[in-house]
């Protein structure tokens, strides 16, 4: 399975000028024509990375905060497909489309839905909009031979959404977790129910080895960066995250799971 990372950045990064290091608004584009997100610089990244905007079929939405939903960005995706466009999300998130022409999939915790050949389960997960109703998401993501935790945003991993993964991992081993690591180094503090820090990912990691979620083959990636709770310096932050067994995600960055030896 193909990951290409459109956007990594979390909502504290300045998307106005974008000078170069500037991370955009995190998206995250899965086998070619499924994008996770949908935020203010994702045209921008699309393009970047040399992705044809009219190339995406479905957009996955982990919940509606406006650096991952911007409806404006979807209606100029759908825009590209002449309206051919399936969008899931909330309920909440689903109307906030308003008549955007797009076809319209509202989500619940423990749905499973197909995106071309890609199957995702809805977790349920621990972050929080301005709409009390809303419904937060991280995606489980199968293609028949690989699969792969989207565990962002949110800290922690909910019960909920331990046992629907664990009832359809059933005994099989995650190839790959993409992780919310907004905080990195920094306690996440008050943040701690809305974004891991990495403390608290070395946490879960160790938990879901020893629950035979993952395995020493399973890959660490981390999104979501925070500019004001990381190192400014990028070789820094790689090193910070390869330390604690992680990749950490770039702009741009493309990578196949699973990984080669």
């Amino acid at each position: 399975m193909t990951i290409t990372f459109i956007g990594t950045g979390a909502a504290d990064w300045d998307w106005g000028a974008m000078p170069p290091g500037t991370r955009g608004s995190t998206a995250t584009l899965v086998g070619g024509s499924c994008l996770i997100d949908a935020g203010p610089t994702v045209m921008r990244g699309l393009a970047e990375a040399g992705v044809d905007s009219g190339a995406i079929a479905d957009i996955v939405v982990t919940h509606s905060h406006q650096d991952h939903f911007r409806p404006e960005t979807i209606a100029a995706l759908s825009d590209a497909r002449g309206g051919n466009l399936r969008v899931w999300a909330a309920p909440e998130a689903i109307q906030a489309l308003g008549g955007i022409q797009c076809d319209k999939r509202p989500l619940c915790a423990g749905a499973r839905f197909e995106c071309g050949d890609l199957r995702y389960t809805a977790l349920p997960s621990n972050h929080a909009t301005g709409n009390i109703r809303e419904q937060t998401f991280h995606f489980l993501i199968e293609d028949g031979q690989t699969t792969i935790l989207y565990a962002l945003d949110g800290a922690w991993i909910l019960a909920k959404a331990q046992d629907i993964l664990g009832r359809t991992l059933a005994g099989r081993k995650l190839d790959a977790v993409i992780w919310d690591a907004t905080c990195g180094p920094s306690p996440a503090g008050w943040r701690y129910a809305a974004h891991n820090d990495l403390a608290m990912i070395d946490a879960m990691k160790a938990d879901m080895d020893d629950a035979s979620v993952t395995a020493a083959g399973t890959v660490h990636i981390l999104d979501h960066i925070a500019r004001t709770l990381w190192p400014t310096d990028a070789e820094e932050r790689r090193a910070i995250a390869s330390r604690h067994g992680c990749i950490l995600a770039e702009d741009g960055m493309s990578v196949n799971i699973p990984m080669e030896a």
